[in-house]
């Protein structure tokens, strides 16, 4: 089998199973053909011996705007989750195409250089689907719609976009309070036809539970001054998650995000529906809007993934700096399980668990290399050191 490669590291993490000291990683054809303890596969064929490495899946930043890259450091926190919006309307509009374009491949780049290798990109134009069709991940784009005044919209041009190797099509609905009900059944309809994934910004701050629950509020005022208010429009007097769970949105392929402003109930409907979740702590604590209750999703049986969110609400679009900011919050979760966040529950989120998210048989031979010299790391330190520092190690990439 001339295409096979054999990989030799200090440290084995398939994060589907426990971490094998002195493993090896057999690949072939693009595909992981073996995963074991060195004594036990080393016949197999000649080695690559990385030496002190440990090898893990890529990351997966399961919700992410490139669109938005050329915002960093441009928007400021204000205390006020629409101040913030009404900048990023404005700031929108201060941004040129070209440069709108090269800062979402410099996002793409930025990511790669951090160990993704699948990303859920969230956008109201295709303007930076070439970012990632040039690059070496694997991706979901949402085309992203916001209509609150109007019931219905037609897909053409979504359609339109094709398809590209690596990169799948979808549509996401900007969130409950920026499009109408019918036209969010509609979405959902569009995306359930096709067994794709549909995504949605959902209990993100307090003033979307206050516009649904009374009609009122900042919102409302918002909606009113962009000319987009619907006076058909009844608040549904529920929760977010309640509202999406009486339209009929909620399964196995809903993808809710953020997720902040929950209690029990809406926890429930999650985990009984088997929609996912992504959370995004980093840009939920520089809106200053809380945090999600990342405990109670675990106990329930619900398995988060995590996103970064965009430049406009972050610094970094790094899932290990997500994962640091969930153990930090969240010290009693166990750091494996924090990994599993930035991996396999990420892929499995997105519907591309069978290709990602662990080092297994058949799964897709890419995946990360982390030097660890001199570290003194134990097996059973891995999860911890990866999940404590925003900042990893030397990373490279590997492809079989």
């Amino acid at each position: 089998m001339s295409e096979l490669k054999i990989f030799r590291a200090k440290y084995i993490y398939p994060v589907s199973s426990p971490v094998i000291e002195d493993g090896i990683v057999a690949t072939a054809k693009g595909r992981i053909i073996a995963v074991g303890p060195y004594r036990q596969l080393k016949d197999l064929g000649v080695v690559f011996d990385l030496g002190e490495v440990v090898l893990m899946p890529a990351l997966v930043n399961a919700h992410v705007h490139l669109e938005l890259s050329a915002l960093k450091w441009r928007l400021t926190p204000t205390g006020s989750f629409i101040s913030w919006v009404k900048s990023l309307i404005k700031g929108r509009t201060e941004v040129g195409e070209d440069e709108a374009k090269e800062a979402a491949w410099q996002a793409v780049r930025e990511m790669w250089h951090e160990g993704v290798g699948v990303i859920a990109d969230i956008g109201n134009t295709p303007l930076a689907l070439s970012a990632l069709e040039s690059s070496p991940v694997e991706g979901i784009f949402f085309r992203e719609i916001i209509n609150f005044r109007n019931g219905s919209r037609e897909f053409k041009e979504l359609v339109g976009l094709g398809r590209t190797p690596g990169i799948r099509i979808s549509l996401s609905a900007h969130s409950p309070y920026t499009v109408s009900p019918l036209l969010l059944q509609a979405i959902k309809a569009w995306t359930r036809s096709r067994r794709s994934i549909f995504s949605i910004h959902v209990a993100e701050c307090p003033e979307e539970v206050l516009f649904l629950k009374e009609g009122s509020g900042p919102i409302r005022f918002l909606l009113e001054e962009r000319g987009q208010w619907n006076p058909s429009f009844r608040p549904p007097e529920m929760s977010p998650v309640a509202y999406l769970h009486s339209l009929g949105l909620l399964d196995q392929r809903t993808l809710c995000v953020h997720v902040v402003q929950v209690d029990l109930e809406d926890l429930e409907l999650i985990s009984r529906t088997g929609a996912s979740v992504c959370l995004c702590p980093r840009s939920n604590t520089f809106l200053g809007v809380g945090l999600p209750p990342v405990e109670r999703f675990l106990a329930l049986g619900i398995r988060p993934a995590l996103g970064t969110d965009s430049l406009a609400s972050n610094d970094r679009l790094s899932i290990f700096a997500e994962m640091a900011t969930v153990a930090r919050f969240f010290p009693r979760i166990p750091p494996e399980e924090i990994i599993k966040m930035g991996t396999i529950y990420g892929a499995r989120a997105l519907g591309l668990e069978r290709d990602w998210g662990s080092l297994e048989q058949g799964k897709r031979a890419a995946f990360l290399s982390l030097r660890i010299d001199g570290l003194g790391l134990a097996a059973e330190d891995l999860a911890g050191f990866l999940t404590t520092s925003s900042h990893p190690p030397e990373l490279s990439w590997i492809y079989g």
